[in-house]
Protein backbone atom coordinates (compact mmCIF):
# COMPACT_ATOMS: atom_id res chain seq x y z
CA UNK A 1 0.00 0.00 0.00
CA UNK A 2 1.42 3.38 -1.02
CA UNK A 3 0.62 5.69 1.86
CA UNK A 4 1.61 8.70 -0.22
CA UNK A 5 -1.38 8.13 -2.52
CA UNK A 6 -3.87 8.57 0.32
CA UNK A 7 -6.30 11.47 -0.05
CA UNK A 8 -8.63 13.15 2.39
CA UNK A 9 -12.36 12.54 1.82
CA UNK A 10 -13.91 15.11 -0.43
CA UNK A 11 -16.25 17.67 1.10
CA UNK A 12 -18.80 19.35 -1.12
CA UNK A 13 -18.73 23.14 -0.85
CA UNK A 14 -21.88 24.99 -1.95
CA UNK A 15 -24.44 27.55 -0.88
CA UNK A 16 -28.24 27.49 -1.17
CA UNK A 17 -31.08 29.78 -0.09
CA UNK A 18 -32.54 29.34 3.41
CA UNK A 19 -35.86 30.54 4.91
CA UNK A 20 -35.46 33.62 7.13
CA UNK A 21 -36.01 31.65 10.32
CA UNK A 22 -33.00 29.48 9.48
CA UNK A 23 -30.55 32.25 8.56
CA UNK A 24 -28.47 31.91 11.72
CA UNK A 25 -28.21 28.16 11.37
CA UNK A 26 -27.41 28.51 7.67
CA UNK A 27 -24.59 30.90 8.46
CA UNK A 28 -23.05 28.47 10.91
CA UNK A 29 -23.29 25.62 8.41
CA UNK A 30 -21.80 27.76 5.64
CA UNK A 31 -18.89 28.82 7.84
CA UNK A 32 -18.23 25.21 8.86
CA UNK A 33 -18.15 24.10 5.23
CA UNK A 34 -15.84 26.99 4.32
CA UNK A 35 -13.41 26.08 7.10
CA UNK A 36 -13.42 22.42 5.99
CA UNK A 37 -12.72 23.44 2.39
CA UNK A 38 -9.86 25.68 3.43
CA UNK A 39 -8.40 22.89 5.55
CA UNK A 40 -8.36 20.64 2.48
CA UNK A 41 -6.42 23.29 0.55
CA UNK A 42 -3.66 23.76 3.16
CA UNK A 43 -0.13 23.15 1.92
CA UNK A 44 1.11 19.62 2.69
CA UNK A 45 3.48 19.21 5.63
CA UNK A 46 7.17 19.28 4.66
CA UNK A 47 7.56 16.11 6.76
CA UNK A 48 4.79 14.09 5.08
CA UNK A 49 6.90 12.24 2.51
CA UNK A 50 9.53 11.34 5.11
CA UNK A 51 7.00 10.01 7.63
CA UNK A 52 5.18 8.03 4.92
CA UNK A 53 8.43 6.38 3.85
CA UNK A 54 9.54 5.65 7.43
CA UNK A 55 6.23 3.96 8.28
CA UNK A 56 6.28 1.95 5.06
CA UNK A 57 9.80 0.66 5.85
CA UNK A 58 8.89 -0.19 9.44
CA UNK A 59 5.81 -2.18 8.40
CA UNK A 60 7.75 -3.96 5.68
CA UNK A 61 10.51 -4.99 8.10
CA UNK A 62 8.05 -5.97 10.83
CA UNK A 63 5.85 -8.10 8.58
CA UNK A 64 2.82 -5.77 8.78
CA UNK A 65 1.77 -6.43 12.39
CA UNK A 66 -1.82 -5.55 13.29
CA UNK A 67 -0.99 -3.99 16.69
CA UNK A 68 2.15 -2.12 17.76
CA UNK A 69 3.38 0.07 20.61
CA UNK A 70 5.24 3.22 19.54
CA UNK A 71 7.59 5.39 21.63
CA UNK A 72 9.34 8.59 20.55
CA UNK A 73 12.62 10.19 21.67
CA UNK A 74 14.31 13.37 20.42
CA UNK A 75 18.07 13.95 20.27
CA UNK A 76 17.90 16.61 17.56
CA UNK A 77 17.28 20.35 17.35
CA UNK A 78 13.73 19.89 16.05
CA UNK A 79 11.38 22.42 17.58
CA UNK A 80 8.61 21.23 19.87
CA UNK A 81 6.07 22.13 17.18
CA UNK A 82 7.89 20.06 14.52
CA UNK A 83 8.24 17.11 16.90
CA UNK A 84 4.52 17.20 17.63
CA UNK A 85 3.66 17.44 13.93
CA UNK A 86 5.95 14.54 12.98
CA UNK A 87 4.64 12.30 15.78
CA UNK A 88 1.08 13.01 14.66
CA UNK A 89 1.89 12.23 11.03
CA UNK A 90 3.58 8.95 11.96
CA UNK A 91 0.75 7.74 14.18
CA UNK A 92 -1.79 8.72 11.52
CA UNK A 93 0.20 6.79 8.90
CA UNK A 94 0.14 3.66 11.08
CA UNK A 95 -3.60 3.94 11.65
CA UNK A 96 -4.30 4.53 7.95
CA UNK A 97 -2.35 1.35 7.22
CA UNK A 98 -4.75 -0.60 9.44
CA UNK A 99 -2.37 -0.87 12.41
CA UNK A 100 -3.71 -0.40 15.93
CA UNK A 101 -1.57 1.55 18.43
CA UNK A 102 -1.81 -0.25 21.75
CA UNK A 103 -0.03 -0.60 25.08
CA UNK A 104 3.15 -2.65 25.16
CA UNK A 105 1.43 -5.66 26.82
CA UNK A 106 -0.92 -6.07 23.85
CA UNK A 107 1.52 -5.25 21.02
CA UNK A 108 2.90 -7.65 18.43
CA UNK A 109 5.89 -5.34 17.97
CA UNK A 110 7.58 -2.52 19.85
CA UNK A 111 8.73 0.43 17.69
CA UNK A 112 11.09 2.99 19.28
CA UNK A 113 11.59 6.03 17.03
CA UNK A 114 14.45 8.46 17.75
CA UNK A 115 14.89 11.81 16.01
CA UNK A 116 18.62 12.54 15.66
CA UNK A 117 20.77 14.54 13.23
CA UNK A 118 24.18 14.98 11.71
CA UNK A 119 25.77 18.15 10.33
CA UNK A 120 23.74 17.96 7.13
CA UNK A 121 20.46 16.07 7.66
CA UNK A 122 18.04 14.91 10.29
CA UNK A 123 18.46 11.19 11.00
CA UNK A 124 15.37 9.24 12.07
CA UNK A 125 16.02 5.81 13.60
CA UNK A 126 13.27 3.26 14.21
CA UNK A 127 14.16 0.18 16.26
CA UNK A 128 11.66 -2.65 15.80
CA UNK A 129 11.58 -5.20 18.64
CA UNK A 130 9.77 -8.49 18.07
CA UNK A 131 10.40 -11.29 20.53
CA UNK A 132 14.12 -11.75 21.22
CA UNK A 133 15.23 -9.98 18.02
CA UNK A 134 15.28 -6.42 16.75
CA UNK A 135 15.68 -4.61 13.43
CA UNK A 136 16.65 -1.05 12.56
CA UNK A 137 15.28 1.38 10.00
CA UNK A 138 17.40 4.51 9.44
CA UNK A 139 16.22 7.36 7.26
CA UNK A 140 18.14 10.54 6.41
CA UNK A 141 15.70 13.43 6.20
CA UNK A 142 16.87 16.66 4.50
CA UNK A 143 16.30 19.78 6.51
CA UNK A 144 13.46 21.86 5.05
CA UNK A 145 14.83 24.69 2.94
CA UNK A 146 14.56 28.07 4.58
CA UNK A 147 12.90 30.60 2.36
CA UNK A 148 14.80 33.80 1.74
CA UNK A 149 13.22 36.54 3.80
CA UNK A 150 10.57 38.39 1.87
CA UNK A 151 10.66 41.62 3.79
CA UNK A 152 12.12 44.66 2.04
CA UNK A 153 14.85 45.45 1.39
CA UNK A 154 16.41 42.27 0.09
CA UNK A 155 20.18 42.28 0.03
CA UNK A 156 23.02 40.83 -1.98
CA UNK A 157 26.67 40.10 -1.22
CA UNK A 158 29.28 41.76 -3.42
CA UNK A 159 32.83 40.43 -3.50
CA UNK A 160 36.07 41.94 -4.71
CA UNK A 161 39.27 39.97 -5.31
CA UNK A 162 42.19 41.72 -3.61
CA UNK A 163 45.05 39.28 -4.04
CA UNK A 164 45.90 35.68 -4.94
CA UNK A 165 49.05 33.60 -4.51
CA UNK A 166 50.31 30.03 -4.48
CA UNK A 167 51.22 29.95 -0.78
CA UNK A 168 48.79 29.94 2.13
CA UNK A 169 47.02 33.11 3.30
CA UNK A 170 45.73 33.36 6.89
CA UNK A 171 44.35 36.92 6.87
CA UNK A 172 44.95 40.28 5.22
CA UNK A 173 44.37 44.03 5.57
CA UNK A 174 44.14 46.74 2.93
CA UNK A 175 43.43 50.46 2.90
CA UNK A 176 43.28 50.63 -0.91
CA UNK A 177 46.84 51.81 -1.37
CA UNK A 178 48.60 49.30 0.85
CA UNK A 179 48.11 45.57 1.37
CA UNK A 180 49.30 43.44 4.28
CA UNK A 181 49.09 39.64 3.90
CA UNK A 182 49.52 37.32 6.88
CA UNK A 183 51.18 34.03 5.92
CA UNK A 184 52.35 31.11 8.11
CA UNK A 185 55.95 32.31 8.27
CA UNK A 186 55.81 36.01 7.46
CA UNK A 187 53.87 39.21 6.99
CA UNK A 188 54.11 40.48 3.41
CA UNK A 189 53.67 44.20 2.65
CA UNK A 190 52.57 45.44 -0.78
CA UNK A 191 52.03 48.86 -2.30
CA UNK A 192 50.06 50.06 -5.34
CA UNK A 193 52.13 50.74 -8.46
CA UNK A 194 50.30 51.44 -11.74
CA UNK A 195 47.19 49.97 -10.14
CA UNK A 196 48.98 46.71 -9.40
CA UNK A 197 50.28 45.36 -6.10
CA UNK A 198 54.07 45.37 -5.83
CA UNK A 199 55.94 43.64 -3.00
CA UNK A 200 57.66 46.12 -0.67
CA UNK A 201 58.78 44.16 2.39
CA UNK A 202 58.50 40.81 4.16
CA UNK A 203 58.64 40.56 7.95
CA UNK A 204 59.62 37.14 9.30
CA UNK A 205 57.51 35.61 12.08
CA UNK A 206 59.51 33.76 14.73
CA UNK A 207 57.88 31.10 16.91
CA UNK A 208 59.18 28.68 19.53
CA UNK A 209 57.08 25.64 18.63
CA UNK A 210 55.77 23.99 15.49
CA UNK A 211 52.45 25.19 14.12
CA UNK A 212 49.35 22.97 14.43
CA UNK A 213 48.30 21.14 11.28
CA UNK A 214 45.37 23.44 10.46
CA UNK A 215 47.02 26.77 11.12
CA UNK A 216 44.88 29.86 11.65
CA UNK A 217 45.88 33.46 12.22
CA UNK A 218 44.51 36.95 12.42
CA UNK A 219 45.97 40.40 11.85
CA UNK A 220 44.73 43.70 13.25
CA UNK A 221 45.99 47.07 11.97
CA UNK A 222 45.46 50.43 13.65
CA UNK A 223 47.23 53.29 11.91
CA UNK A 224 50.83 52.16 11.58
CA UNK A 225 50.52 49.54 14.35
CA UNK A 226 50.29 45.82 13.55
CA UNK A 227 49.04 43.05 15.86
CA UNK A 228 49.32 39.43 14.73
CA UNK A 229 47.56 36.58 16.53
CA UNK A 230 48.78 33.02 15.97
CA UNK A 231 48.44 29.83 18.07
CA UNK A 232 50.66 30.33 21.11
CA UNK A 233 52.32 33.36 19.50
CA UNK A 234 51.66 37.10 19.48
CA UNK A 235 53.47 39.65 17.30
CA UNK A 236 53.46 43.43 17.32
CA UNK A 237 55.07 45.81 14.86
CA UNK A 238 54.70 48.77 12.55
CA UNK A 239 54.22 49.29 8.85
CA UNK A 240 56.29 52.48 8.87
CA UNK A 241 59.10 51.67 9.37
CA UNK A 242 58.40 47.99 8.63
CA UNK A 243 59.28 45.97 11.71
CA UNK A 244 57.80 43.15 13.79
CA UNK A 245 58.62 41.32 17.03
CA UNK A 246 57.07 38.03 18.15
CA UNK A 247 56.90 36.21 21.47
CA UNK A 248 55.30 33.11 22.96
CA UNK A 249 51.91 34.10 24.33
CA UNK A 250 48.55 32.75 25.44
CA UNK A 251 46.91 36.19 25.26
CA UNK A 252 43.32 36.25 23.93
CA UNK A 253 42.75 37.01 20.26
CA UNK A 254 40.88 40.15 19.26
CA UNK A 255 37.99 38.77 17.18
CA UNK A 256 36.27 42.00 16.11
CA UNK A 257 36.44 45.77 16.55
CA UNK A 258 33.62 45.70 19.10
CA UNK A 259 35.67 44.24 21.93
CA UNK A 260 34.92 40.53 21.48
CA UNK A 261 38.01 38.53 22.41
CA UNK A 262 38.67 34.90 23.28
CA UNK A 263 41.46 32.46 24.09
CA UNK A 264 42.73 30.28 21.24
CA UNK A 265 43.92 26.72 21.76
CA UNK A 266 47.70 26.78 21.06
CA UNK A 267 47.77 23.24 19.63
CA UNK A 268 44.45 23.14 17.78
CA UNK A 269 42.47 25.30 15.33
CA UNK A 270 39.65 26.62 17.50
CA UNK A 271 38.87 28.90 20.44
CA UNK A 272 38.54 27.25 23.84
CA UNK A 273 35.30 29.07 24.68
CA UNK A 274 36.80 31.19 27.47
CA UNK A 275 36.11 34.83 26.63
CA UNK A 276 38.00 38.05 27.34
CA UNK A 277 37.49 41.72 26.55
CA UNK A 278 33.96 42.96 27.29
CA UNK A 279 32.87 39.41 28.19
CA UNK A 280 35.84 38.60 30.43
CA UNK A 281 35.06 35.83 32.88
CA UNK A 282 32.29 34.31 30.76
CA UNK A 283 32.51 31.19 28.62
CA UNK A 284 30.65 29.36 25.87
CA UNK A 285 31.20 25.97 24.20
CA UNK A 286 34.41 25.79 22.09
CA UNK A 287 34.00 27.51 18.74
CA UNK A 288 35.70 28.18 15.40
CA UNK A 289 34.48 31.73 14.80
CA UNK A 290 32.27 34.36 16.39
CA UNK A 291 30.69 37.77 15.92
CA UNK A 292 29.06 40.38 18.14
CA UNK A 293 26.51 43.01 17.14
CA UNK A 294 23.95 45.43 18.55
CA UNK A 295 20.46 45.25 17.03
CA UNK A 296 18.41 46.85 19.79
CA UNK A 297 19.87 44.25 22.14
CA UNK A 298 23.36 42.88 22.52
CA UNK A 299 23.87 39.74 20.43
CA UNK A 300 26.74 37.31 20.02
CA UNK A 301 27.01 34.38 17.60
CA UNK A 302 29.43 31.46 17.96
CA UNK A 303 30.05 28.71 15.38
CA UNK A 304 30.66 25.77 17.71
CA UNK A 305 33.06 22.90 17.11
CA UNK A 306 30.07 20.55 17.39
CA UNK A 307 28.60 21.89 14.13
CA UNK A 308 26.01 24.11 15.82
CA UNK A 309 25.95 27.89 15.77
CA UNK A 310 24.62 29.43 18.99
CA UNK A 311 23.04 32.86 19.06
CA UNK A 312 22.93 34.63 22.44
CA UNK A 313 20.86 37.71 23.22
CA UNK A 314 21.68 40.09 26.10
CA UNK A 315 23.56 37.41 28.08
CA UNK A 316 25.62 34.28 27.51
CA UNK A 317 23.78 32.05 29.95
CA UNK A 318 21.53 30.26 27.45
CA UNK A 319 21.48 30.32 23.65
CA UNK A 320 18.31 31.94 22.32
CA UNK A 321 18.71 30.24 18.91
CA UNK A 322 20.64 27.14 17.82
CA UNK A 323 21.38 26.84 14.09
CA UNK A 324 22.44 23.51 12.59
CA UNK A 325 23.02 24.34 8.92
CA UNK A 326 25.76 26.98 9.07
CA UNK A 327 29.41 26.24 8.47
CA UNK A 328 32.32 26.88 10.82
CA UNK A 329 33.13 30.37 9.49
CA UNK A 330 30.97 33.39 10.25
CA UNK A 331 31.30 37.10 10.95
CA UNK A 332 29.04 40.17 11.14
CA UNK A 333 28.70 43.23 8.92
CA UNK A 334 26.64 46.42 9.22
CA UNK A 335 24.89 47.11 5.92
CA UNK A 336 22.82 49.99 7.26
CA UNK A 337 19.53 48.54 5.99
CA UNK A 338 17.18 45.86 7.21
CA UNK A 339 17.90 45.32 10.90
CA UNK A 340 21.25 47.07 10.56
CA UNK A 341 23.55 44.12 11.30
CA UNK A 342 23.79 40.92 9.28
CA UNK A 343 25.59 37.65 9.95
CA UNK A 344 27.63 36.25 7.07
CA UNK A 345 27.86 32.47 7.38
CA UNK A 346 29.37 29.74 5.24
CA UNK A 347 27.65 26.48 4.37
CA UNK A 348 28.75 23.22 5.99
CA UNK A 349 31.28 21.48 3.79
CA UNK A 350 34.82 20.20 3.40
CA UNK A 351 37.96 21.15 1.52
CA UNK A 352 36.91 19.26 -1.60
CA UNK A 353 33.95 21.41 -2.61
CA UNK A 354 33.12 25.06 -3.02
CA UNK A 355 31.66 27.03 -0.14
CA UNK A 356 28.98 29.66 -0.38
CA UNK A 357 28.39 32.64 1.91
CA UNK A 358 24.93 33.92 2.78
CA UNK A 359 23.65 36.88 4.81
CA UNK A 360 21.22 36.33 7.68
CA UNK A 361 19.35 38.60 10.06
CA UNK A 362 18.28 37.74 13.60
CA UNK A 363 14.94 38.89 14.90
CA UNK A 364 13.43 37.58 18.11
CA UNK A 365 14.10 33.85 18.31
CA UNK A 366 14.51 33.29 14.59
CA UNK A 367 17.19 33.79 11.97
CA UNK A 368 16.25 34.31 8.33
CA UNK A 369 18.21 34.53 5.09
CA UNK A 370 18.18 38.02 3.56
CA UNK A 371 20.41 37.38 0.55
CA UNK A 372 20.99 34.66 -2.00
CA UNK A 373 23.97 32.40 -1.31
CA UNK A 374 27.19 33.60 -2.97
CA UNK A 375 29.33 30.83 -4.50
CA UNK A 376 32.96 31.40 -3.52
CA UNK A 377 34.53 28.96 -6.01
CA UNK A 378 36.32 26.97 -3.32
CA UNK A 379 36.38 26.25 0.41
CA UNK A 380 36.37 29.32 2.65
CA UNK A 381 39.39 28.87 4.93
CA UNK A 382 38.86 32.05 6.98
CA UNK A 383 36.16 34.67 7.42
CA UNK A 384 37.18 37.68 9.53
CA UNK A 385 35.88 41.22 10.03
CA UNK A 386 37.25 43.72 7.53
CA UNK A 387 38.77 47.17 7.97
CA UNK A 388 35.39 48.60 8.99
CA UNK A 389 31.98 47.33 10.07
CA UNK A 390 30.69 47.28 6.48
CA UNK A 391 33.23 44.77 5.14
CA UNK A 392 34.38 41.23 5.79
CA UNK A 393 37.49 39.32 4.69
CA UNK A 394 37.29 35.86 3.14
CA UNK A 395 40.26 33.63 2.38
CA UNK A 396 39.41 31.01 -0.25
CA UNK A 397 41.40 28.27 -1.94
CA UNK A 398 40.21 28.12 -5.53
CA UNK A 399 39.21 24.67 -6.73
CA UNK A 400 40.05 25.75 -10.29
CA UNK A 401 43.56 27.14 -9.85
CA UNK A 402 44.56 25.87 -6.41
CA UNK A 403 45.63 29.40 -5.48
CA UNK A 404 44.80 31.11 -2.20
CA UNK A 405 42.59 34.15 -2.72
CA UNK A 406 41.88 37.20 -0.54
CA UNK A 407 38.38 38.62 -1.03
CA UNK A 408 36.52 41.52 0.55
CA UNK A 409 32.77 41.02 1.02
CA UNK A 410 30.17 43.78 1.32
CA UNK A 411 26.42 43.40 1.88
CA UNK A 412 24.60 45.60 -0.61
CA UNK A 413 21.07 46.91 0.04
CA UNK A 414 18.94 46.43 -3.06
Amino acid sequence: MDLRSRQAPEIACYTSPFPPMLKAAALIVALSLAVSCLAQQEAPSPWQAATDDLVQQVLSRAGSPSAINVNFANLSSLSAADQSSIRQLITTDFRNAGVRLVKADFAQAQVDITFSEDWQNYVWVAEIKQGPGSQMVIRNVPRPQKAIGSRSPMMSIKRNLIWQQDSSILDFHTDGDNLLVLEPGQVSLFGKDDNKWRAKQTLAISHDHSWPRDLRGKVAVSGFQISVFLPGTFCTGTTTPPAIQCRASDDPWQIDQGGLAAFFSPTRNFFTGVLAGRSAGESVPPFFSAAAMQNGSRMAVFAGTDGRARIFQNNLATAAIVVNDWGSNLTAVHAGCGNGWQVLATTPGDLNRADSVQAFEIEGHQQSAVSPALDMGGPVLALWPGENSQTAHAVVQSLTTGKYEAWTLVVSCN
